[in-house]
């Protein structure tokens, strides 16, 4: 028998989310300095200042709370006033609360402090915003290395890099990747069209918050490389076993390195996926068959704080301890 073919209305609940509770940042006035750090910080360009010159939601937005506002604001001057979640309809995960980091405690449950690897991993907050500074090459080694010698399945291996610090390539980049955004948003915000997307992109595209960066790189209000100085392509292997987890934890070796040489970094997936559509670039870059361009590792100095202890979210843990078979929670 001929499977049916599903209809717009049959993938609404996927295609036009419903359930969306927005975050909302609280701004104290009397703390706000009214440096303007955490409209420049924030990805999806959800605030603006109001007459009294003070950070404010915009009446249009989709604010996910990542804090990245909140990590820049020196004076502490904002707080996560609602989270954001979805309750109800396609995409309805069951949210759970936020919480700031468990107390660190030793091996015999006595209070304890965060050593400095722990410290480092705890504070990261991806940068987008750098600056100009050339990041020196024999650094872009190291951190490099930090990725080479990172663990993977059936040691694999399947990762390979592509170094651009050229910041004339980089606008090109910029610009050729900015061309295929603004060409496929109208695709998803058009009731035909989008039909086309669905079983050719994974359905966490569909997420309200993936597709409000879309719109935000479409738009140009999202750098699609965050004028950083550097751009590592992170290739992988596609005829290797599990490529995308080995390149997550390569990637992760890297961020870590970076860090430690007083870096920041950024993944910018809207390129990764921009490249291997253009085949020019894709070739360009080295990344013929088997290989296709994983994501972009985006890397430079930041421009101010863009570091900082966050909420998140708080799932429980499920443990089984010896002498027992039955599950326990946080």
């Amino acid at each position: 028998m001929e499977e049916k073919k599903l209809s717009f209305e049959d993938l609404k609940p996927m295609l036009r989310p419903t359930g969306v509770v927005r975050g909302k940042i609280h701004v104290d006035p009397g703390k706000c300095t009214s440096c303007g750090l955490c409209i420049i910080n924030c990805p999806f360009d959800c605030m603006e200042m109001d007459e009294l010159k003070h950070p404010k939601m915009k009446d249009e937005y989709t604010c996910m709370t990542c804090s990245n506002c909140i990590v820049a604001c020196e004076a502490g001057a904002l707080s996560i006033e609602q989270g954001f979640d979805v309750k109800g309809g396609f995409f309805d995960c069951r949210i759970p609360p936020i919480g700031m980091p468990l107390a660190p405690k030793d091996a015999e449950g006595q209070p304890d402090e965060w050593n400095d690897v722990e410290k480092l991993i705890l504070e990261r907050r991806s940068v987008r915003n750098y600056k100009k500074k050339p990041v020196p090459e024999p650094i872009l080694r190291r951190i490099l290395e930090a990725g080479r010698f990172s663990p993977s399945g059936g040691n694999h291996q399947p990762w390979k890099f592509t170094v651009v610090t050229n910041p004339d390539l980089i606008a090109e980049m910029e610009a050729a990747c900015h061309g295929f955004w603004a060409g496929t948003y109208p695709v998803f915000i058009n009731d035909d069209t989008v039909m086309n997307m669905v079983g050719a992109v994974p359905t966490g595209v569909f997420d309200p918050r993936t597709q409000r960066g879309i719109k935000c790189v479409a738009e140009k209000k999202l750098p699609i490389f965050f004028n950083s100085p550097v751009v590592i392509l992170m290739g992988s292997n596609t005829k290797a076993n599990d490529p995308e987890v080995s390149i997550g934890i390569c990637g992760q070796n890297m961020n870590t390195v970076a860090q430690s040489h007083g870096l920041g970094a950024c993944w910018s997936n809207f390129g990764g996926v921009a490249i291997n559509s253009i085949p020019e670039l894709k070739s360009k870059f080295g990344f013929e068959e088997p290989w296709k361009v994983q994501t972009c590792f985006c890397l430079g100095y930041p421009k101010f704080r863009q570091a900082g202890m966050v909420a998140r979210q708080l799932r429980p843990i499920m443990w089984f301890r010896p002498g027992s078979d039955q599950a326990q929670s946080d």
